[in-house]
């Protein structure tokens, strides 16, 4: 007689364990290569003036860490939406979390497609080039950092299996709103230095920002009842 097959653990998913040592080393030579960029860019954004540049030659960083530097918000994203849907909403996993995952990553690579479109056009028609161009790389380098933050969840998901969800929840919470002052702290700062009209922070944030993340939480739990039948 055979019992019931063991929980499903992303700690003993080879694909995932595969990718997580991948990302890991894809960042090591992220930081072997841009190090001192990416420093001078974190910087920037606490120490920013109107006439500085902190996006210039001295703070490149090589299409190659751009694209390493996306994939680990991507991957990190990815992981701790299956998480959420394992533990809150039931998601049923056997064998490999591959059929997940996949959905996940590619409903976040989407977004993050359609928001590089969205808000260089939105941008460049609101704003001149010089200041859109400005936002756009303080903005987008702050997606690249989100991977950063959200690495101590995923890291006590795969290896500490049974901590209770709720301390990650917390920890991501804080995440968000660390996440959505940077942010609103940049507006300030580029687009509306001089006029800081709160309303039109507001309702640049709501269109452009927390919209599509509504959209994003909504298609990940519609989702959720597809990714179970399918696995």
């Amino acid at each position: 007689m055979t019992g019931d097959s063991a929980p499903y653990c992303m700690v003993n998913d080879n694909l995932v364990m595969l990718l997580f040592v991948m990302n890991f080393v894809g960042i090591a030579y992220v930081f072997l290569m841009n190090g001192t960029s990416i420093i001078e860019r974190l910087k920037c954004i606490f120490y920013y003036e109107s006439k500085s540049t902190p996006f210039n030659d001295r703070t490149h960083i090589t299409w190659i860490c751009n694209f390493l530097l996306y994939a680990q918000t991507i991957f990190y994203s990815t992981i701790l939406t299956v998480e959420y849907l394992r533990y809150i909403h039931g998601l049923a996993i056997k064998g490999s979390a591959l059929f997940a995952l996949a959905i996940s990553a590619t409903i976040f690579a989407s977004v993050l497609l359609l928001k590089r479109i969205v808000y260089s056009i939105v941008n460049n028609i609101m704003f001149t080039k010089a200041i859109a161009e400005e936002w756009n790389n303080l903005y987008f380098f702050t997606i690249k950092l989100l991977g950063f933050a959200l690495s101590p969840a995923v890291i006590a998901i795969l290896f500490i299996p049974g901590i209770p969800f709720i301390y990650v929840e917390v920890y991501l919470t804080i995440v968000l709103l660390a996440y959505v002052y940077t942010i609103f702290c940049g507006l300030i700062r580029i687009i509306f230095p001089k006029k800081r009209n709160f309303l039109d922070i507001f309702l640049y944030l709501c269109a452009l920002e927390f919209l599509p993340i509504a959209m994003v939480w909504k298609s990940a739990l519609q989702l959720n009842e597809f990714i179970t039948i399918k696995i």
